[in-house]
């Protein structure tokens, strides 16, 4: 690849190769000035005008100021305890995080001088600015030449979708949906591909396409996902250089031992994440709530609709990049002999077919690892990717034949071409970003004229005694709002332990949360919705008390028992997560809530292996017959303090109790009573229980991952250098190996055949 040649069916003018390079290089520089500049002054107000998001960059806001406590604490920053969302949930465990700890390690060292939202919001408008020379390199690394890669770049930020989460500004701009991780993911998934076929077609550069491919792996785990199936399908191209039939292709098995080992190395360095997050799978909820779509795509027939309407590219203006997209294909498709011609056309295909979803491909899609839990929808990713490259390569095309030609005024036709079929693009992408610039500045505005109230409700809940905040969410929640941010985010952004789940529902509590009744005592009690933040003019029922108003917002207070309970339990439940949705709300909707009754369920165990357990599958005809029954008093819950990792209470325990913890279960939830260990369990609705016995207690619940996560960690941090190191001294160690040892072996066989020559002689 590396010696073939740039300008495959053209022709540099005889003796002027100097003047074809200063001319090629001029247009490469002007076209990625102005791509990257494009982005630069377009999207300069993400960062400019300081507001609150209304998207989930708020929650990746929460999650990085999580990692800063965790680090200045000296608690592991891979997996700490995130408290104010769904009950709480280790969100880390499960979820990309290389973003987060990144910026927060960043905050720290630099003695958090700069604040962390602006440190956040700059690192994600310098990705998505110098996106298009992530496009650019990685081009020039799968061979092509330096026209074709600048192209690249000059399309890399114009796809405009519907909000289908893919490369478009719609991703991640205000107005828009914040996939903070995503962008990161973005900038390095092509760098990582085209690094890794590197390695596949010569055996080397693994230390760069493993730290590549697995920091694209926890910058979004879909991307990481998609890299290595890509590769999978890049290794069918690789043996049959066609393009140059005197060579020798490498044989098959070389190529994907190549890639068996990058994967490896991948999951060396990854283990940290990927064990933990295998060995509790099984508290990592699939939300019923979740629009089906994500899992299953769209189907072929929407998305092909979609690609040949422009609604992939160019949703909402003239379908520009889609011709370029399709001109693209055509040309590689009739330079199919030369190998990277293929690499555009394989990703482009590949994921456009996994694009169609299950919806399509309905059981085969079994075939694909981890294929339960993928969120097909983002495969769009891949298209565009794809497309991006295609455009790219169709769109280099009349330069290439301006640039051979001697004369200047060759350049009116391509400049004339791509202007006429770029501009509408452009147009649109700058209208659309404007947009988004005045709706700032309006949010901003209007942020401004509420500051005096806001500022007085927000230290007045920071004062009152530690509970969880509700503020309508989904229901009226949805409305009320603070110029375009709802009310809820600017609670949440507040740092404020919420009741809802406008960021997400990863947690088993989350779907259950779904039903709570504004309207039941025990459901504030069961959650500690101890606060209300409601618009004037909303009702409620006569335990929800008023307590103070702020302009137009009128804050209510519930009394509750608080983060513990002392409670029951006289069932025990036993199954797998898909289970425990229907059976959590069978329980909520009974009156085992109201008598403190919380069966125990154990996840991932058969019933038949458990004494006296039931299947979780059966609690919806079991819990309905339950009796009942609160009897005598347990006790009283003394005292509660909490903290970012940890809760305690001081409890008089009157009869044998479980105490209740109204947060979410993990098995990483380590208890002590009265400074003994003690046993943790999932109490419904996934809460955490500890058993008491009659008298006086101090418990203390602690949120501590486990050692082995740490000890993996270390692992896969020196296996970086260590890769490095054996690139390094490679073939120095294969010289020494064959000078010497097999030298030493050789001289030592021959020596023993002279002496066994010698004996048989004598005899």
């Amino acid at each position: 690849m590396g010696k073939s040649k740039e300008l495959t069916g053209s022709k540099r003018p005889s003796g002027g190769g100097w003047y074809f390079r200063v001319r090629e290089g001029l247009i490469v520089i002007f076209v990625l000035l102005f791509a990257v500049a494009f982005n630069l002054v377009y999207l300069y107000p993400e960062v400019a005008v300081k507001v609150p998001d209304l998207n989930d960059s708020g929650m990746h806001l929460l999650l990085t100021e999580m990692a800063v406590e965790a680090i200045t604490q000296g608690r592991d920053p891979t997996d700490p305890w995130q408290r104010t969302m769904n009950m709480g949930f280790p969100l880390f465990h499960y979820y990309q995080h290389l973003p987060h700890v990144t910026v927060a390690l960043a905050h720290v060292f630099t003695l958090e001088v700069i604040p962390l939202a602006d440190m956040m919001n700059w690192s994600a408008y310098l990705l998505l600015s110098l996106f298009p020379l992530s496009i650019f390199f990685s081009l020039r690394l799968f061979g092509f030449d330096k026209l074709a890669a600048a192209m690249g770049g000059l399309v890399a930020s114009l796809a405009a979708t519907n909000f289908l989460y893919g490369f478009g500004y719609t991703s991640y701009v205000w107005h828009g949906q914040g996939l903070y991780p995503q962008i990161w993911a973005m900038a390095l998934l092509p760098l990582a591909l085209a690094l890794s076929y590197r390695v596949l077609r010569e055996g080397r550069g693994y230390f760069w396409a493993t730290l590549l491919l697995a920091a694209t792996l926890m910058s979004h785990l879909i991307y990481g996902y998609m890299a290595f199936v890509t590769l999978g399908v890049l290794a069918f191209i690789q043996p049959f250089r066609l393009s140059d039939p005197k060579s020798v292709a490498a044989p098959m098995w070389r190529t994907w031992r190549r890639l068996i080992i990058l994967a490896l190395l991948v999951v060396a360095v990854t283990s940290y994440f990927l064990v933990p997050l295998y060995l509790d799978r099984q508290y990592l909820n699939l939300s019923v709530w979740d629009n089906p779509i994500l899992y299953d795509s769209y189907g072929h027939s929407a998305v092909l609709r979609g690609l040949v309407q422009g609604d992939l590219f160019d949703f909402g203006r003239l379908s520009s990049l889609t011709i370029l997209v399709f001109s693209g294909l055509a040309i590689c498709l009739f330079r199919w002999r030369e190998e990277r011609y293929l690499i555009p056309v394989g990703i482009f295909l590949l994921w456009l077919m996994l694009y169609f979803g299950r919806a399509t491909w309905g059981p085969l899609v079994n075939l694909l690892p981890v294929s339960r839990d993928l969120h097909m929808h983002r495969f769009i990713a891949g298209v565009h990717l794809g497309g991006i490259f295609l455009a790219a390569i169709g769109l280099a095309v009349p330069w290439r034949w301006a640039v051979s030609r001697k004369k200047l005024w060759y350049f009116a036709a391509p400049l004339a071409l791509t202007l006429l079929i770029l501009l509408p693009a452009y147009s649109e992408r700058r209208s659309y970003l404007l947009q988004n610039a005045l709706g700032l500045r309006e949010s901003q505005q209007s942020l401004a004229a509420e500051d005096r109230a806001l500022s007085g409700l927000f230290e007045k809940l920071d004062q009152l005694s530690p509970g969880r905040v509700f503020a309508g969410e989904k229901r009226w929640g949805e409305e009320y709002r603070v110029g375009y941010t709802a009310l809820s985010f600017l609670l949440h952004g507040e740092g404020l332990d919420m009741m809802g789940d406008i960021y997400h529902r990863f947690s088993l509590t989350g779907d259950v949360m779904r039903l709570f009744d504004e309207t039941r005592w025990d459901h504030y009690n069961l959650f500690n919705v101890r606060y209300v933040v409601a618009p004037e003019g909303q009702e409620f029922p006569d335990f929800v008390r008023p307590l103070q108003q702020f302009g137009r917002h009128r804050l209510y207070q519930v009394a509750t028992t608080g983060y513990f309970d002392l409670v029951g339990s006289d069932l025990t439940l036993s199954g797998g997560r898909t289970d425990f949705y229907p059976a959590a709300s069978s329980w909520l909707a009974s009156e085992l809530p109201t008598v403190k009754q919380h069966p125990v369920v154990l996840l991932g165990e058969s019933s038949q292996e458990i004494e006296h357990a039931l299947p979780l599958s059966d609690a919806m005809d079991v819990i309905p017959r339950v009796e009942a029954s609160a009897g005598p008093s347990r006790g009283t819950v003394l005292s509660e303090e909490l903290g970012s990792n940890f809760f305690a209470a001081d409890v008089t325990v009157e009869r044998d109790s479980w105490l209740l913890l109204k947060a979410t279960y993990h098995p990483n939830w380590r208890a002590t009573v009265d400074g003994v260990q003690a046993d943790t369990v999932m109490l419904m609705p996934s809460f955490v229980g500890v058993q008491l016995t009659p008298g006086e207690h101090k418990v203390l619940l602690e949120y501590r991952p486990r050692r082995l996560r740490m000890i993996l960690l270390i692992l896969g941090l020196l296996t970086l250098p260590l890769i490095a190191l054996a690139e390094m001294r490679g073939e120095a160690l294969s010289g020494w190996f064959a000078t010497s040892v097999l030298a030493r072996k050789s001289n030592s066989a021959k020596r023993s055949g002279n002496i066994r020559l010698r004996q048989s002689r004598r005899r």
